[in-house]
Formats: C-alpha cells, sequence, structure tokens
C-alpha cells in the first residue's frame, strides 16, 4: 500500500509572488481587450496583417486561409490539404511586412514539416526550406525589411533551434540552439538588430525567461531575470519595449519592460490582468496586440457504476484537483485504493503541454504530484503492485518510448526508448506478473505491432503484427491474464477500425467488432475478463458498449452521458473515472496600450 505522507512533493508550481498594491500598478486601466472573431471556425495559428485587416488561420479543411476582419469573409490561400487522403495541411503562419505574402508551415505527404511562402492571392507559391531532420518548422516573424524569416526549428533529437532562413534562396543560419523545451516565441525587434525568445531557466524546471540575441554576433542578454514564468515576448512597434506573458502576480498576465540596445532599461509593469491561456500573435502597425485565446476545461470525473446496464449511481462530478480544469488521463490502481492522472501545468496554448503526474488516495481524497522531468508525458499505466506507473512519452535526450516512475521516490527511468520516434512515446501495458511491458512498436508511418519487452533480459520479442498499413491503439491488458485488447486502423485513410483480443499463446486474435466508420475511442476490461467496455463515438452511436467474448454481441449501455471518451473501471467495477471537456479557441486583441507605438 502507498503511503502518500512519505512521498515528497517536490513541484515548483511557478514563482507567484506577492506584489503589493503600488508595485502592481501599471497600465491595465489605459488598455482595452475585447474578442474579434469566436465561433465554430475560429482558429488561433496565423496572425495579422500589418494594418489589422486581414487574419491569416488555417480552415477546417486544413489549407491556409484569410479572414477579413471588417466583412468576416473567409477565403482558401492553398488548395491541397485533404487531396488524395495524402494528411498534409497548414500550420502556423505570418503576413510579411507589406502585407501581400505569407509565410506558413506545411505538413507535407512525407511526415514532416516545411517552410513555404505565397502570395495573399494564391499565386506564387513557392517551398522555402525543407529538411526531414528538421521534423517542424515554424515561421515567427518576417526581418523588417522582409528578406529573411525567423523561424524555429525543432528537430528530431528533441533539439530546438532559432533560425534565419532567406526568403531569396532559402538558405538558413542557425542563430542559437536550445534544449528540449522551444521557445513559445520568437520576435524580431523593429530595426531588425535583436531578436527576443523565451527559455527555460534549466531543464528541470518549466519556468522560463526572456533572452535578446544580437544578429551581429554581440551575444545574448536576459531582460527577465525572475523566479516567474516569463514567456511570449514580442517587440512593441516602436522598439522601445517587449511585451510579455508572466505569472508573477499570480494569475498569468500581460506585462512590458523597457528595453535599450537589447538590454532592460527599467522594472517591468503590468499592462493587462489575466490573459488566460493566450497565444499573443503579433503587433500591428497601430500598436493593437492581436492574440490566441484558448478556453474550456478538461476534468477528470468518478462515479460510482453499475456495471449490469452501464448506469450512474449519481451524477459524476469532477475530482475535487487543485488542478481544476486540467486534468485528464485517469487511471486506477490495482488495489483500487488510488486514482492517478495527468495534471497540466504549463501555460501552453498550443503543442506539447508540461505535465505532471497526480496521485488521489480515494479514501482520504489527499493529493500529492510528481514532476516526472520529461518534455512531454501522453498517458500512465499502474504496476500491478501499485508502487510504479509507466509513462508513456519523451525526455529531453530526443528520446521517446516508455519511462517507469516510481512512486515512494519520484525517479524516473527509460525502460523501452528510441530516438527521433513520435514524442507521444509508445502506448503501453504491464504483463499481469510486473515483469515484462507490452507496447505497441511503430513499424512505418502508418503501421505498427505489439512487442513484449523483457526488463531483466533487456530484449523483446515480437508478439503481433497486423496487415500492411494497419496501426494497433488503445492497448488494454486484462485483469486476470495476459490477454489483449486492442484496435486496429487501417483501410488506408485510418477510419476503418476493429476490435481484438488476443489470449496468451494464440498467433491471430480474435475479432470482436468492426467500424468501417472508426469511432473507437476507449478500451476497458471488466473484471471477470468476460466482456470488453468499448467507447465509440460514431457507427453504433455515442456512448459506451459492451462487447462479450463469448459471442461478439455488442450490447449498448445505459450509460447516461455520451462520448466519455476513454473510461476506467475500478478493480472491483463499482467505480467509473473518465475524463471529459471541451476547449474553444478566440482571437482577441488588447488596444490603446501607452507607450506602444509612439
Amino acid at each position: 500500500m502507498i503511503n502518500l505522507r512519505v512521498i515528497q512533493r517536490v513541484l515548483v508550481f511557478g514563482a507567484a509572488i506577492a506584489i503589493s498594491a503600488a508595485g502592481a500598478e501599471g497600465l491595465e486601466p489605459a488598455t482595452s481587450a475585447r474578442p474579434i472573431w469566436a465561433d465554430r471556425g475560429t482558429n488561433t495559428l496565423g496572425g495579422p496583417s500589418p494594418n489589422g485587416r486581414y487574419l491569416s488561420f488555417v480552415d477546417r479543411t486544413g489549407n491556409l486561409a484569410i479572414r477579413d476582419l471588417k466583412t468576416d469573409a473567409s477565403r482558401a490561400v492553398t488548395r491541397d490539404a485533404g487531396k488524395n487522403e495524402s494528411g498534409q495541411f497548414a500550420y502556423f503562419s505570418i503576413f510579411s511586412p507589406d502585407g501581400g505574402a505569407i509565410a506558413y508551415a506545411w505538413f507535407n505527404a512525407e511526415g514532416f514539416y516545411e517552410l513555404r511562402t505565397i502570395g495573399t492571392d494564391g499565386s506564387d507559391s513557392r517551398t522555402l526550406y525543407r529538411n526531414a531532420e528538421a521534423g517542424f518548422v515554424q515561421p515567427c516573424a518576417f526581418s523588417p525589411d522582409g528578406k529573411q524569416i525567423l523561424t524555429l526549428l525543432f528537430r528530431k533529437d528533441n533539439v530546438s533551434q532559432i533560425a534565419l532562413v532567406s526568403t531569396e534562396d532559402g538558405s538558413a543560419r542557425i542563430l542559437r540552439s536550445l534544449n528540449w523545451f522551444y521557445p513559445k516565441k520568437i520576435d524580431f525587434s523593429p530595426d531588425g538588430r535583436f531578436v527576443v525568445y523565451d527559455s527555460t531557466v534549466d531543464d528541470d524546471e518549466p519556468e522560463r525567461d526572456i533572452h535578446v540575441l544580437t544578429l551581429d554576433g554581440g551575444g545574448q542578454s536576459t531582460i527577465t531575470d525572475h523566479p516567474a514564468n516569463d514567456l511570449f515576448p514580442l517587440w512593441t512597434p516602436n522598439g522601445k519595449a517587449v511585451v510579455f506573458g508572466s505569472d508573477r502576480a499570480g494569475t498569468m498576465d500581460l506585462w512590458m519592460i523597457p528595453v535599450t540596445d537589447g538590454k532592460p532599461a527599467g522594472e517591468a509593469v503590468l499592462v493587462k490582468k489575466e490573459l488566460g491561456r493566450a497565444l499573443p500573435m503579433a503587433f500591428t502597425q497601430d500598436g493593437t496586440l492581436f492574440y490566441g485565446l484558448k478556453t474550456g476545461q478538461t476534468d477528470v470525473y468518478a462515479a460510482e457504476f453499475n456495471l449490469a446496464s452501464g448506469g450512474l449511481s449519481r451524477k459524476a462530478k469532477p475530482i475535487a484537483s487543485r488542478f481544476r480544469g486540467e486534468n485528464r488521463a485517469p487511471e486506477w490502481s490495482a488495489d483500487g485504493r488510488y486514482l492517478a492522472y495527468l495534471s497540466r501545468i504549463g501555460t501552453e496554448n498550443y503543442g506539447q503541454e508540461y505535465r505532471v503526474v497526480t496521485i488521489r488516495d480515494m479514501e482520504t481524497q489527499k493529493e500529492v504530484s510528481l514532476p516526472p522531468r520529461l518534455a512531454y508525458v501522453d498517458s500512465l499505466r499502474w504496476s500491478p503492485d501499485s508502487a510504479s506507473l509507466l509513462l508513456s512519452g519523451s525526455d529531453n535526450k530526443g528520446r521517446a518510448g516508455v519511462f517507469r516512475l516510481e512512486i515512494t521516490t519520484g525517479s524516473v527511468t527509460p525502460m523501452i526508448v528510441e530516438r527521433n520516434g513520435d514524442f507521444r512515446g509508445f502506448e503501453a501495458a504491464w504483463s499481469r506478473d510486473g515483469k515484462k511491458v507490452y507496447y505497441v512498436q511503430p513499424t512505418g508511418a502508418d503501421s505498427s505491432m505489439i512487442r513484449l519487452h523483457d526488463s531483466d533480459k533487456q530484449e523483446a520479442v515480437d508478439v503481433y503484427r497486423p496487415g500492411k498499413n494497419s496501426q494497433i491503439r488503445l492497448l488494454r491488458r486484462a485483469w486476470n491474464s495476459d490477454s489483449l485488447a486492442f484496435s486496429v486502423a487501417g483501410g488506408g485513410d485510418g477510419r476503418t477500425q476493429s476490435l481484438f483480443v488476443l489470449h496468451p499463446g494464440e498467433d491471430v486474435p480474435k475479432k470482436l467488432l468492426h467500424s468501417q466508420y472508426g469511432g473507437l475511442s476507449g478500451v476497458e476490461w471488466t473484471p471477470d475478463d468476460k466482456h470488453v467496455l468499448v467507447s465509440t463515438e460514431s457507427e453504433f452511436g455515442a456512448g459506451l458498449w459492451r462487447v462479450s467474448l463469448a459471442d461478439a454481441d455488442p450490447h449498448q449501455l445505459n450509460a447516461g452521458w455520451k462520448g466519455p471518451g476513454p473510461i476506467r473501471l475500478s478493480p472491483d467495477g463499482k467505480q467509473i473515472a473518465f475524463a471529459q471537456g471541451e476547449s474553444k479557441e478566440e482571437v482577441w486583441v488588447i488596444e490603446n496600450i501607452p507607450a506602444v507605438s509612439q
């Protein structure tokens, strides 16, 4: 049994510094913030034109598009997304200084991002930079003369780089290589002499400071040396200051610090309180600040459960976590006493969230959190003895796979890792005796297989390999044996999904369920290992289904809620846990910031 009292909470939540009324006085009374786009089609992956009339974004087809903010009319600029089931789409984008062109990231048919430019009328499409080893690119700002694009490169080995890409020949000059925590924002000074960016203080903490690079080789200076989390820097249009987000007053607010010759020239002042999960985009010529805002919450819910009917004894309520609205991926311990889940503590509006592992004693309702010191954690699984957790994700050395978190010490060790893998890691499950690990190993861009890793022998054997272009998902081991339930997505477009069960010693799994429209979102075993519960979203109707291993006849349960996603049963089958929520994107502007444009 775990004694949560002996687990030291070593998490640092960022330095929320108490600020006196006098010290917190800033510019907020003179500013105003308002939403300018907030509907189902809102997308925050672009930026405003220099005159503020237009906004670039990614439309629902995945194409780069432009929205006229005066007429609310939108039009696509690219046409290739979604064609021939190639999986291509646009991502981040920025306008050129004259407003006549857009630089944007494009996910190509080969499975990596490249940097492109295109005229706002859809003409003169060019690929400037493509490098499979870079993996990800993000255009951040044009140089004032439009001849270079300040670009974030995120290599497959988890090294991020600040680079200048020529708009003439696509050549790239690396300004600085950083660690696995990539900068959240990079910007050019209006005079073209400096680059401002944010970066972590060290590899073990998520808090950031703001730094300035000189393009003439003069080096780097730090302009916010503060224990709080300072991020998302943007240069003001007049070049006299840098605005940035910070939690130094206890919430994520907008601050501004004067800068001269790339160095701080005074104290930071408060500009706007409580930005929320904001993603600053850019300033327009008149000093209006555009930013994206992510709203909504995702929480872990728990309730008493009737396994026979699928009904809840009473309405499910979110657990009373101190990370209210930021929890997901619940997992019950083998003894049913503890519920572990992932909690977001970072300020990310997009990309890889910084998550910690939270463990809740369901008897005492006490909660502790352990920072895994990994670049990303996607999911977790309890060991049979409830002493450790398998974490799927990636570390700060460019390795992705499966890691082991010891509950009492908080130490993390790699178990099954590979370099340049998907940052989400491998889906995994302990064997029943806790000595081996089943995991899903990618075998290509659209295929994978199940393997069994022996920790003592440090070797793995193949368990099941489906056909070509078939991806295994939702891997779950039975409660009382090493039988495995999982889905296989295929059919070329990945939409066709089938539910299988593979018993120990067998080479061919049994198909229990088939959907040509996909929609299988979760798999869980019943405590007697005779049924598999399946969460669905499409063909069978959104809800929860029970599938018998004996006759494979799916039966819809009266779950009383729709689309819960993956559900987790307690070992006795009397409680259920699941994560549920929604998020929404909005575009806002902050106007009338003093001393920005003068």
